[in-house]
């Protein structure tokens, strides 16, 4: 199905080798820098054996269940966080419109009118007309501050999309993890019957003295161990059931869940498909929210320089002026124009503390820039050791099973012709038993290896989950 790319480890080398170097870079390029560290990261190549043929971005339907189909297309429109992501998205992106506007005049209608009383002289007006003041940005400060909003925005859009994938891959694992618990309640139940008819046998053959309590006893001892499954298994099927209630924005008792008896079974040969794997993984919206966090953090860097410098406006008004006196039909037209120059020197020293700060900020930001390619190159070669590691345990266990159960038909059949001893037979069976579960445990892992895998590699998926 696939083959680790025994390259990866020396590619991981060369890319920690050139994100160190990156690190001691500093200066007013520092964004640039991350954004070429990126463009060598996708070229990297991690698993160009995995299964591309028959790739989907709507990977879960491969399963064929449309329970599983409605419950990711509920979270998806229902999971109160992506909602509250959207929300913070529509406030990143007003807060662009905000930022913009800046470059624009500000200012407004005035109205006023006073009344004053001297020496018994009374003296009123009024005025009316319109100020203004433009801010003229020589140094950059208005556009920094307008390049940091516009990276949050695209920011917020990023931890929009990561929210959609986690939501798909939280409800298909928390899906899967239900079947599974399922199924193995199912096998429990089963062998809790076997074991309590096998009691009224042996019982009788107690009774008639052809057996000893120590058998009955020990088959006791086995039925109660079965049946301390019971608790465990349904404290997981709740744990699973409220997960999914979370996800899908609901209360757990309103997740009605069916048993599907084959799915595991049927889905086990799927193989992983994926659409240009290397590039999936370059475009995880973990990194692109750690490189706009770094663009943010850079943008407010300048905006902290450019503060350093004067601010130059022309501000201005027009409008009519009118003293009320005698004649109330008197106006006179005014305007003004006034250009302006501040410059906090005063202010110097902290102005330049804050700079600083913030160059501070963009460093730590570059710093975690670098530590998430880091650890999602990690987490995707993480993904691929599990997902063949969790291969062969579930063939191993599906030996092991193999062979205990043909071990407890062996031991039935001697125990029946009176060749071996009670005991014997119900340790057989014991094994077969544990086999089993077992078989159960490596299934469900192997399922949920391969979810962590889409979602190792959903660097491309997850962009179709939102618009």
């Amino acid at each position: 199905m696939f083959k680790l790319n025994v390259r990866s480890s020396a590619k991981l080398s060369a890319l920690t080798l050139a994100l160190t170097l990156a690190g001691c870079a500093s200066g007013p390029h520092l964004a640039e820098k991350s954004l070429a560290q990126s463009a060598f990261f996708a070229g990297q190549n991690y698993a160009d054996e995995l299964n591309e043929s028959g790739a989907s971005n709507q990977w879960w339907q491969s399963y064929q269940s449309p329970q599983l189909d409605a419950l990711v297309k509920q979270g998806l429109e229902s999971n109160r966080n992506l909602q509250a992501a959207q929300q913070r998205l529509q406030a990143a992106m007003q807060q662009l419109g905000y930022e913009e506007a800046q470059r624009l005049p500000q200012g407004g209608l005035q109205v006023e009118s006073s009344r004053e009383s001297a020496a018994n002289s009374i003296d009123a007006s009024a005025n009316a007309g319109a100020n203004f003041s433009w801010q003229l940005d020589l140094f950059g400060r208005i556009a920094a501050l307008i390049k940091a909003a516009e990276a949050n925005s695209f920011q917020a859009q990023e931890q929009k999309t990561q929210l959609a994938a986690e939501v798909v891959s939280g409800v298909t694992r928390s899906f899967f993890e239900w079947q599974g618990n399922q199924l193995k309640l199912q096998i429990v139940n089963q062998q809790i019957a076997a074991l309590t008819e096998s009691i009224s046998v042996l019982q009788a053959r107690v009774d008639e003295g052809f057996a000893s309590k120590l058998d009955i006893n020990r088959t006791y001892a086995q039925l109660n161990q079965q049946k301390t499954l019971l608790p465990q298994i349904e404290t997981a099927l709740y744990r699973n059931q409220a997960t999914l209630a979370v996800l899908l924005g609901q209360t757990p008792s309103q997740v009605q869940l069916s048993f599907e008896t084959d799915l595991l079974n049927n889905n086990l040969i799927q193989p992983v498909t994926l659409n240009q794997p290397e590039k999936a993984v370059s475009l995880r919206p973990e990194i692109s929210i750690a490189r706009y966090k770094l663009l943010q953090q850079s943008a407010l860097a300048d905006a902290a320089d450019a503060a350093l410098y004067p601010d130059i406006s022309i501000s201005g008004f027009v409008g009519l002026i009118n003293p009320i006196g005698n004649n109330l039909s008197k106006n006179d037209d005014g305007w003004s124009l006034t250009p302006q120059l501040n410059w906090s020197i005063l202010s110097w020293p902290a102005l330049k503390a804050q700079a600083k700060a913030q160059s501070s900020l963009t460093q730590a930001a570059f710093l975690d820039y670098e530590n998430t390619i880091i650890s999602v190159i990690a987490e995707s070669q993480t993904a691929l050791v599990n997902m063949k590691q969790s291969k062969n345990l579930h063939e191993f266990a599906n030996q092991r099973l193999l062979h205990a159960e043909a071990a407890h038909l062996q031991a039935k059949a001697m125990y029946e012709e009176g060749q071996m001893p009670y005991l014997d037979l119900l340790s057989a069976r014991q094994d077969a038993l544990v086999a089993k579960q077992a078989s159960v445990d490596a299934k469900v892992a192997f399922m949920l290896a391969k979810i962590s895998t889409y979602k190792a590699f959903s660097g491309g998926w997850s962009r179709t989950l939102v618009q």
